[in-house]
This record gives C-alpha cells, structure tokens and sequence, in this order.
C-alpha cells in the first residue's frame, strides 16, 4: 500500500490553546473531510501518563512471546490510559477482545494487545518492545497505520495516542467513529501494519478477525430542526444511536452553498446537555465531519446504559477574535422517543 496514500501534508488550522489543554490526555483529530482544496483537520497530542511496567529484559525476543505478554503487568488497560471514551464501559462489562498478537523481528515486536468494535466504533491497543531502546522523537517514530477487510480507514472521527513506559516499551492507542453506522460486517478482518518503528528498520504486520461487541442498539430518528432569524444556518438532527461504545449523533448543518465554493464554511462546537442536566463536553464529546465539506457532523458521547429522554445541543463557533462564542438561535432540544 502507498505511504503517500496515509500520510498528506496537513494544512494548518486555527485551534484555540484552551482547546487542546482540555484535551490534552487525549489524541484527537476530528476530520473535515474532502474539501475543494483537499485538506484534513488534524488535531494529535502525545500523551503522558506515568505508569510504569516491568520486563524481562531479552528473553522477551524469541517465539511464543504472546504468552509472555498476557502476562505484562500493566497497571491498568491502554485504552484506560488514553482515557477512550468508551473505557470504563468498556472495562466494566468487559468488552475488549484480547488478542495478544505480534510480529517480532530486526530487534522490535510489534503485539496488539486489546480490541472492541461495536459495528460504529474501532479500538485498538498496541505494545511495541525493543532490544535496544525505543524512543518517541519525532525522527524515529516511523509510520503506521490500520486497515479493515484490506482497505484503509476513512472514519468520522479518529485518533491515535502513544506513551513510553520504560526505555524500551511504548503503548499506542487508535480510535475510530466511523463515517456511517454499520458501514461493515459483523466480523472484519483487521491489519495493524507499521513500517521503520522507532529507529528500527523493517516492515511488521499483525492481522486477526474481529468479531462485533454483542450488546443492545437503541437507534431514534428525531427529525428536529432549528434556523437562524437571517435562514443562513439551519441545523437538523438526524438520528441517535445508543451502542455498546459509544452514544452517536448524527447532524445535518445546512448553509449558501458559496461557502463550499470558496472554503468558508463551518465548524461548529457543541456542548450537550440530556434531560438530567448531564454536560457532556471536553473529554466527553468528540466530533467528526463525513462526506463532502461540512454538511454532516457527527458527535460521540459515551456509551449509556440508560437511554435520556432528550438532549441539548448547545453549539458555539470561533469568532474573529479567536474566541468560542456561542450560537443561541441554533440551541436544539432533541426528543428521544421516536426509536427504530
């Protein structure tokens, strides 16, 4: 597969400082897709989080390691680390999937760890141990990358997170929301694939089948819609879908089509607040753009056992001077009582 294809130059963005310090546990980018220009939001920040884990030295380099790593003794799970929105769901029902699967060779192994898919959500852990040191600057990373069923992942939102344990581990964290729900089977073969790691030269590949999180699906179709007094945004939501990873909110944001022609048009923030007066912001709500420009949005919310009777959306913009301001005329009450 083309390098090329998974690493285009990103253009630069405004992106407020307050911004990325709410989130800077988190590696985050939000993609505004396919644009006239071709350009791609990106919003990645490295995480720290000061565990600590012991290894065996060498020994670790040799087959049948996969056993060895079952056994690594991690203080918490990745996807814990990384604060995955899904990860207390995730660890108190037990939806990961341990696979525990590596490719080791020239000095590095390369395991995946842990996965959960849910059919609109992808998570996947990774381990990399090296015989002589690993590090995370800049000119050593190397290139990696996912595929499902052989093809690239083209997600609504997504993220891929890294930390070092000790001089000779790193943990990685991906993430996708998918364009659409359901957009692949029920079972998906997945490939992590990784090419001149860490100063470490070579290519390695990690590929197993990947079942679908058993687990019940609320999908609601509101159909509400708000306007603004000069009718110049109006913003629909579309559908609701309650799954075991992740709560989904689909939007339609209508605006002149001008602003696609020369590149303005927007990208709104939102708050959600549901019947209860639960806020869900920061690091309780990623949002993404699908399909052309940005016309449809999707938020993630975390996984809910119980399902509100409405949300809120609160929805703000950056002004010209930089600051979130928020959009009252666009504020929309979502009723959660017309389900599929």
């Amino acid at each position: 597969m083309n390098k090329d294809k998974f690493s285009r130059t990103i253009d630069k963005i405004n992106v407020p400082m307050e911004k990325l310090m709410e989130r800077e546990k988190v590696a985050i980018f939000q993609a505004k897709k396919k644009r006239k220009v071709g350009r791609t939001t990106k919003r990645s920040i490295l995480v720290a989080c000061g565990l600590c884990m012991s290894l065996l030295g060498s020994g670790f380099f040799y087959t049948g390691m996969a056993e060895a790593l079952s056994n690594i003794p991690l203080l918490r799970p990745i996807y814990k680390d990384f604060r995955d929105i899904a990860s207390d769901k995730i660890e108190h029902d037990q939806l990961a999937t341990v696979i525990n699967k590596q490719d080791s060779h020239n000095g590095l192994t390369m395991t995946v760890k842990e996965v959960a898919y849910d059919g609109n959500r992808l998570m996947v852990s990774v381990i990399y141990t090296g015989e002589n040191g690993l590090s995370l600057r800049e000119e050593t990373v190397g290139f990696n990358y996912i595929t499902i069923n052989g093809q690239p992942i083209e997600p609504a939102i997504g993220s891929k997170g890294q930390d070092e344990i000790d001089s000779n581990t790193i943990i990685e964290h991906h993430q996708y929301t998918f364009s659409t729900y359901n957009e692949n089977d029920d079972v998906i073969d997945i490939a992590v694939y990784g090419e001149d790691l860490f100063g470490y030269e070579g290519e390695w590949t990690v590929a197993f089948p990947l079942e679908k999180v058993a687990g019940d699906i609320a999908e609601f179709y509101p159909a509400v819609k708000t306007t603004t007094a000069d009718e110049v945004y109006s913003l629909t939501a579309d559908k609701v879908i309650f799954s075991p990873l992740s709560t989904r909110i689909d939007l339609t944001i209508d605006y002149p089509t001008e602003k696609d022609e020369d590149d303005t048009w927007p990208w709104f923030e939102f708050i959600v607040v549901d019947d209860k007066g639960r806020v869900y912001d920061k690091l309780k709500l990623q949002a993404g753009m699908t399909g052309n420009y940005g016309h449809h949005m999707v938020l993630t919310l975390p996984p809910m056992d119980n399902i509100p009777q409405s949300f809120t959306l609160n929805p703000s913009h950056t002004n010209s001077e930089g600051f979130s301001e928020e959009i009252k005329e666009l504020e929309l009450i979502v009723p959660l009582n017309n389900s599929k």
